[in-house]
């Protein structure tokens, strides 16, 4: 009885370059490449919103007195003020008015979270939030990359992205992956 001889497999070759194979080779690397510099625009839009923290009232109908059709001598105590509660404040975000409430709660809710990394973000936000002076001017330089302190801009990108997705916008989840990403490849470097 003979035995079958074991094979020895080949080394595969990789197919070689065409001009097809280097266009697709091209085309990804450039859509990585516009993908991550969008993101961080994306990023350095929602960090200058909120390091301005610009509020404005909305917009209202004016409001009418009835005064003249009050008897003369009386008056009703509840419409002594400007009438009514204080209106809300809104802040103008890429993801369009946002009530300025409901993002100082989820700033408050991320600072006090059981999650450390969650707490981190939270207190970074409310630094941007209070003008603190630690905070940077602008996460990015005038020709798109990082600024000098290249992590800690990639840190504040992440915690403005994530405040954007616990707001609700769509548009923050994919930037605020890549960010991430970016950032742990940053962080952990392996030798």
């Amino acid at each position: 009885m003979t035995r079958p001889r074991n094979e020895v497999p080949m080394p595969r070759k990789k197919p070689p370059i065409t001009i097809n194979r280097g266009r697709d080779t091209i085309r990804r690397l450039t859509a990585q490449r516009t993908e991550t510099r969008d993101a961080r625009q994306y990023a350095e839009q929602w960090y200058q919103t909120l390091r301005t923290w610009d509020v404005h009232f909305p917009d209202v109908l004016p409001k009418i007195s009835y005064a003249a059709f009050r008897d003369q001598g009386t008056y009703d105590p509840l419409t002594m003020g400007e009438g009514g509660p204080p209106q809300k404040t809104y802040l103008r975000t890429p993801a369009g008015e946002i009530s300025e409430t409901e993002i100082g709660q989820i700033i408050t809710d991320m600072t006090l979270s059981t999650l450390p990394d969650t707490v981190q973000l939270g207190r970074m936000l409310d630094r941007l939030r209070r003008h603190d002076n630690g905070c940077m001017a602008a996460l990015l330089r005038p020709d798109g990359r990082w600024e000098r302190n290249r992590e800690a801009a990639m840190r504040y990108a992440l915690a403005v992205l994530t405040l954007a997705v616990r707001l609700g916008d769509v548009h923050a989840e994919r930037p605020r992956q890549l960010i991430e990403r970016d950032l742990y490849q940053l962080t952990n470097v392996t030798c």
